[in-house]
């Protein structure tokens, strides 16, 4: 990881090891476009753009903003009602309004459950040449899909995984007995 190579050997890291590091917050750097930036993550986006030689691209207009985010956060495009409301929108706080209603909204959970459940390859049937469905794969999966969508943290979400009935949540390893 990071700045140490893998020796091979089975020496402990080093005390100064980034994972051994206190967390803090580091200050911003300068940029020369400061006017630039709104919040400070910008101004760390800006410095790698600056020391590339890049300038920030143009602001998005609203109905790219509202593409972009609704296929990120949702899967989906927005439909042309949604387009032209939001375009129409005069309020300074519209972007961030949309936002949170796409946050709020069951599709975005969806979204990133699918991720979830690609990685641990997750399917509703046993593929291979008879592909028989497996026909209690859904709890599991919509219980993936709940976890996203209520925002829980992901240490919890990562026990109930691999011990989900002992900790109150026996969907949770639905996906581990399955197999």
């Amino acid at each position: 990881f990071g700045d140490q190579e893998d020796s091979g050997d089975d020496e402990p890291p080093s005390p100064s090891h980034w994972a051994f590091r206190s967390i803090f917050r580091p200050p911003p750097p300068s940029v020369n476009r400061a006017v630039w930036t709104r919040n400070p993550i910008d101004a760390f986006i800006l410095a790698r753009l600056e020391s590339a030689g890049l300038k920030p691209s143009p602001p998005a207009d609203r109905r790219t903003l509202i593409r972009r985010s609704s296929l990120i956060l949702l899967g989906l495009p927005p439909t042309p009602k949604e387009v032209e409301a939001f375009v129409a929108d005069p309020e300074p706080n519209a972007y961030e309004k949309l936002v949170d209603r796409f946050l709020a909204s069951p599709r975005y959970g969806e979204r990133l459950a699918r991720h979830w459940l690609d990685v641990i390859r997750f399917a509703e049937t046993y593929g291979f040449e008879p592909n028989k469905p497996r026909d209690n794969a859904w709890p599991f999966r919509d219980y993936v899909i709940e976890v996203f969508n209520a925002d829980r943290p992901y240490d919890e979400f990562f026990r109930d995984q691999l011990a989900g009935a002992a900790f109150g949540a026996p969907r949770g390893t639905g996906h581990l007995v399955a197999g």
